[in-house]
């Protein structure tokens, strides 16, 4: 398949996985769209590749309709996406307090957060540039 002049968007581009996706794709000649949270690394990236950069929570409607809005104003409608947005709580299940020796279960707001960013936001752009790709 030729990918060559094709648009991409590559979440979590900023960096890991996300940024060597980002770097193989503009090398292989595609337009490349770094969505990520961290704005200074993306951009910069953004900049070395010849791309675009997107400011982009893959848990938040808006700025994924922000972020897809601007991509695809700048390289068009995106043929590739790669989905690389992810995050990792380093917290046990259950641990026992130093202090008190009091057993703490893992906190439910980082699990849900979690949840939220490596699968509800990953879902969530499938379905959106999956629309936008049919369109």
């Amino acid at each position: 398949m030729k990918i060559e002049g094709l648009s991409a968007v590559v979440t979590g581009g900023a960096s890991g996985l996300g940024a060597a996706a980002a770097e193989a794709l503009a090398n292989a000649g595609v337009k490349v769209a770094v969505l990520d949270l961290n704005r200074d690394t993306g951009e910069a990236l953004a900049a070395r590749l010849g791309g675009v950069f997107c400011h982009c929570d893959v848990t938040s409607e808006v700025t994924v309709e922000t972020a897809l809005a601007a991509a695809r104003s700048a390289h068009g409608v995106e043929r590739i996406l790669v989905n690389c947005a992810g995050i990792a709580i380093g917290q046990r299940t259950v641990r026992r307090n130093r202090d008190d020796g009091a057993i703490v279960p893992h906190n439910l707001a980082s699990f849900e957060k979690v949840v939220a960013v490596n699968l509800v936001g990953t879902f969530f752009m499938m379905t959106q540039c999956a629309a936008a790709m049919m369109a």
